[in-house]
């Protein structure tokens, strides 16, 4: 187990095949000092048990304008020493001009992390990844449903993932049941990214000839094998692929409310980013250019100019 400074885990989930720790062209961005990352998505903030408190780092808020923004890309959200940085991150969302606030789990919710999200529930999506890899992973998936559940039941946009598919490991049609049984008809999946040398673990719960599939080129790019056989699983229970930046993207009811010209916004959006893009890292397979690009555009989409 990798583990920070103080020998704190970094990640109480300890996924045997977690794609910040073992995938070494993710973990190496993390390393330095690093706690700010880029996606086609969103922008997110890191934070690690040894690191100050969300709210003691010196983290650009002036920059995130109009901007959908997660927490956490090495560890996890909901892990409980960042109540008071989910509490902080809330009050955050109501203050400043952020979009939409997008988190993505693997630990059961609690009542009192609910209780904060609450507060913000028109400028959030919770996501929870329910891989059916349990064997694999310290928390269950049926209790992660039952956390998208509860979100839902609270007015909060739910919306499951299964990140990753492990195809001939992975007991899709349980999941998809259960996702069913649950009234839910919209999921996201991606393939699986494999380190041979760092995952050896893998090898005592899945067979060689799977996990053989993965290796692809040996530049541990993700692979999704079976994406016909998972979507003939979903149609069976009423329940179609959406594309996670899609998915996030949808717009909350009320539109952002700037007031500025178009023109002086879209000058000030230009500017947040470039400023930004210095800042952080680029976790995705995309090209920074067009990170960058696609950055700009959700930040001045569904604007209403007062």
């Amino acid at each position: 187990m990798i583990v920070c400074k103080n020998g704190v885990p970094t990640c109480p989930v300890n996924c045997m095949y977690c794609m910040a720790q073992k995938i070494d062209i993710r973990s190496k961005y993390w390393k330095n000092t690093a706690r700010i990352g880029m996606n086609k998505s969103c922008v997110f903030f890191n934070r690690l048990p040894q690191d100050p408190k969300l709210e003691d780092m010196n983290l650009p808020w002036n920059l995130l304008d109009g901007e959908y923004l997660g927490f956490q890309g090495i560890t996890d959200c909901f892990w409980d020493i960042f109540l008071d940085d989910l509490k902080f991150l809330v009050k955050m969302v109501k203050e400043k001009n952020i979009r939409k606030l997008c988190l993505i789990s693997k630990i059961p919710l609690t009542d009192e992390q609910l209780k904060i999200l609450i507060e913000i529930k028109e400028k959030l999506v919770v996501c929870y990844s329910v891989t059916g890899l349990d064997k694999l992973e310290k928390t269950s998936t049926k209790d992660r449903i039952k956390s998208l559940v509860n979100l839902r039941n609270a007015g909060i946009d739910s919306f499951p993932v299964i990140h990753p598919y492990i195809h001939g490991y992975c007991d899709i049609e349980s999941v998809m049941k259960e996702l069913y049984i649950n009234n839910f008809h919209e999921v996201n999946w991606k393939g699986f990214r494999y380190n041979s040398q760092n995952m050896k673990i893998l090898e005592n719960y899945i067979p060689k000839e799977i996990l053989n599939q993965y290796i692809g080129s040996g530049e541990e790019e993700e692979i999704l094998i079976g994406n016909d056989y998972i979507e003939k699983i979903a149609q069976k229970y009423d329940i179609k692929f959406v594309d996670l930046k899609e998915y996030l993207h949808r717009h909350t009811k009320i539109k952002l409310k700037i007031n500025s010209t178009k023109e002086e916004y879209e000058v000030k959006i230009r500017e947040q980013v470039l400023a930004l893009s210095k800042q952080c890292v680029f976790s995705t397979s995309g090209k920074k250019e067009e990170v960058i690009e696609n950055c700009i555009n959700r930040r001045c989409d569904n604007i209403e100019f007062i």
